[in-house]
């Protein structure tokens, strides 16, 4: 491929180096069978940087390209080949998230060895079995295959370790691996991710010192389109919704965009199999995987604007018949509280915020707001969080007959994404309350496993109406058919 076809990372950083062995390990792929790319080629030449008395020039090095773009085949595989035949490395560790990733880069580097025989005749003993995968040559150097395990880095060791799919590792695990690579001579660990995740942390970490650049012990490259969820280059910036084919000049549209986190586009991937992808991925995996847009830390995102949730307003001239559904919550500390009711309404959830206050004081009692609805509206269905700050009144409330049913995490989480989705499609109405909305504008996500979110309050400002609005809207969502009819409320 000319020169001029390179599509030079975004982010290109390596220490100041003596030389490299880049040479080599392409030399020696291509007598396997595996001709890079040009960007394949920088990177390896990047990553395999030597220093004084040719030591690895640093400690890390890590290369970022979206998926299906060759930086685990042309980038990350030729680096260990390179290792294990012609550098001499005693042990090399190949790990990934996944058991199914790293069983297929096994098999990737097994089909290249076993094609050219001045390789395998090296080879002494290739090991096949479940969590075992391993080539070991007759110099008993030894290349294993590893899924990670919950525990982390505890335990691996080597001249060299992957660490595929890294945007799933975690700070604790590498804090526990690198101390244990101090008494090895001259390791290196090479990192491979598309763009992060909200929880990747750790690859945030490196991108923010691979970016910034200058940093000694790292050497980065990454490819993406310039911008980000933050700041994107898009007509309307951040207003924009990004909505397939409804937004001009959204930048995730933009197909000259495309190419520079995808170097693989117009030869190994199809610009028509990318556009199908447009309309058929969410936006925001649209984003990470073909512009390399990290997503934003979990602290941080919002996944219901203020905007969107405006659009949902209607101005009722009175309320909407039906059973009501009430679901209370209490800030922290009990310095706030709120109750949502949420009915029925045209074949939509109508929401309305029935109170809020300082304090919570005023939702128990025989005289307090939750026994007033619960005698107005007879059968009405009453829930609460049963992790948060309002079960110090349930006992109250149970003394005066009213069941209060509990959400567990799990309920939460699809209670959240159910608001979320409602907003999204407008497949929601509410009564345009300034506590939602000042709830929302400083409301972030808490990621609870199984991709379920909820609240954070540890996070967000006070988020009580907010909450209370969720969980009103999926108590609704889970009411018997026959329950939906009643008096007005």
């Amino acid at each position: 491929m000319a020169e001029a076809e390179l599509v030079r990372p975004a982010h290109l950083w390596v220490p100041e180096r003596a030389g490299s062995y880049g040479d080599e390990a392409i030399d020696l792929a291509e007598m396997a069978g595996r001709t890079l790319d040009a960007e394949q080629r920088l990177a390896v030449d990047a990553m395999l940087s030597y220093g004084p008395g040719g030591r690895w020039v640093a400690l890390e090095a890590a290369v970022v390209q979206s998926r299906q773009n060759g930086k685990t085949s042309g980038c990350i595989l030729p680096v260990v080949l390179a290792d294990l035949f012609l550098f001499d490395a005693d042990r090399i560790v190949w790990t990934a998230h996944l058991f199914r990733t790293a069983r297929d880069a096994f098999a990737d580097v097994v089909r290249l060895i076993d094609g050219c025989a001045d390789l395998s005749r090296r080879v002494k003993k290739v090991t096949y079995a479940n969590g075992e995968e391993a080539v070991e040559l007759h110099s008993g150097a030894r290349l294993e295959f590893l899924a990670r395990s919950k525990g982390g880095g505890r335990g691996l060791g080597g001249k060299r370790l992957v660490m595929d799919e890294a945007l799933f590792l975690s700070a604790e695990s590498m804090g526990a691996l690198i101390p244990t690579l101090s008494a090895r001579e001259d390791p290196q660990i090479v990192y491979g991710s598309s763009a992060g995740l909200g929880s990747s942390d750790y690859l945030r970490s490196l991108r923010d010192r691979g970016r910034k650049g200058g940093d000694p012990s790292l050497i980065w490259v990454e490819w993406c389109a310039p911008g980000g969820w933050d700041d994107p280059p898009c007509e309307r910036g951040r207003d924009c919704t990004h909505a397939a084919g409804a937004e001009p000049g959204c930048a995730l549209d933009d197909e000259s965009l495309w190419p520079l986190a995808n170097p693989a586009l117009g030869r190994r991937i199809t610009y028509e199999y990318v556009r199908s992808e447009r309309r058929a991925l969410p936006v925001a995996e649209f984003g990470r995987e073909r512009l390399g847009w990290f997503d934003l830390p979990e602290d941080e995102q919002r996944p219901i604007e203020p905007a969107d949730w405006a659009a949902c307003f209607v101005d009722l001239p009175e309320r909407p018949e039906g059973t009501p559904c009430f679901f209370i919550d209490c800030s922290p500390g009990l310095s706030s509280a709120s109750i949502s009711a949420a009915v029925l309404r045209e074949g939509r959830p109508h929401l309305e915020l029935a109170d809020y206050r300082a304090g919570a004081a005023w939702l128990e009692g025989p005289g307090g707001r939750v026994k007033e609805l619960a005698d107005r509206y007879p059968g009405a269905r009453f829930a609460a969080f049963a992790a948060g700050a309002v079960s110090a009144l349930l006992p109250g409330l149970e003394e005066l007959g009213i069941r209060v049913e509990l959400f567990t995490a799990q309920d939460m989480g699809r209670a959240c994404g159910h608001l979320e989705k409602l907003v999204a499609t407008r497949g929601i109405t509410h009564d345009g309350r300034p506590e939602y909305e000042a709830a929302l504008a400083g409301a972030v996500k808490r990621f609870v496993g199984d991709d379920l979110w909820t609240w954070s309050r540890r996070k967000s400002a006070d988020i009580s109406p907010i909450v209370s609005a969720t969980g009103a809207a999926w108590l609704l969502e889970t009411q018997p058919a026959y329950d939906l009819l009643g008096s007005v409320w």
